[in-house]
């Protein structure tokens, strides 16, 4: 669930937000990539679990994140 959580944040953060365009200290990764931006929301929601468990969940919501943004960019 913190992965889809953290998927979807990052689209509305990058596509919906866009606070780079305002702040230019943000143009820059990972603020600008929805990939890399839900790998680091997918670490903040998911710091009270084992530590090794981390890194797959990052992955995850970077995969989620992908697919998202491609499937809502047909739309």
């Amino acid at each position: 669930m913190n992965e889809l959580l953290a998927a979807c944040g990052a689209f509305v953060f990058v596509y919906m937000l866009k606070p780079f365009e305002i702040f230019k200290a943000l143009n820059r990764k990972p603020f600008t990539c929805e990939v890399c931006l839900a790998g680091w929301f997918a670490l903040i929601l998911n710091l009270e679990t084992y530590w090794l468990h981390i890194p797959f969940r990052m992955s995850a919501a970077m995969i989620l994140a992908f697919v998202l943004t491609k499937l809502l960019r047909k739309i």
